[in-house]
């Protein structure tokens, strides 16, 4: 079943077309109607099928027509942005490049490194890699550490040694 990425407002949804003869309407009233569902005062939206919107191909920015079929005018996992009526389509809007959500944290791409040496992580580096924060790299023990490891794997399977093994008695 095709897929698309819908932008609308600051939100990006991902929307299925069931149905293959679904129109570039319906799959707009569709994103608009999960994007109401999901923001605490519906987003200002009224209801989805009383909402003017156009929508554009994020690739080209070229305009769709709502009677189109979205198999005749879209590509399965393309982009399309839905700008409302009174809305403006912001002019530094870059389709690859999703807009930071008000619900989440705007994130910045890690400067520093993590070095992982396989024994000095501790709690605050896990939240601080979770809240990307930093980068990580193997220290170069740590890595001659996995190269050990996976040889000694190789070897047992080559040698066919199980190191669980039950004995007969």
């Amino acid at each position: 079943m095709p897929r698309f990425t819908v932008h609308v407002r600051d939100e990006w949804l991902t929307v299925s077309c069931r149905d293959p003869g679904c129109t570039v309407q319906r799959l707009g009233l569709e994103a608009l109607r999960r994007y109401a569902k999901n923001k605490p005062d519906n987003g200002g939206i009224g209801s989805a099928k009383d909402t003017r919107f156009v929508a554009r191909r994020c690739q080209g920015l070229g305009l769709l027509d709502p009677d189109d079929a979205v198999e005749d005018v879209l590509e399965e996992n393309d982009f399309v942005e839905l700008v409302i009526e009174g809305d403006t389509m912001s002019p530094d809007f870059i389709p690859s490049q999703p807009a930071p959500s008000h619900l989440y944290p705007s994130r910045t791409c890690p400067v520093s490194y993590l070095l992982l040496d396989g024994n000095g992580l501790t709690s605050a580096d896990l939240v601080n890699l979770g809240k990307g924060l930093y980068k990580i790299k193997l220290t170069p023990e740590a890595e001659n550490k996995v190269v050990q490891s996976r040889e000694l794997l190789d070897t047992i399977v080559k040698e066919n040694k199980g190191r669980y093994r039950s004995t007969d008695h």
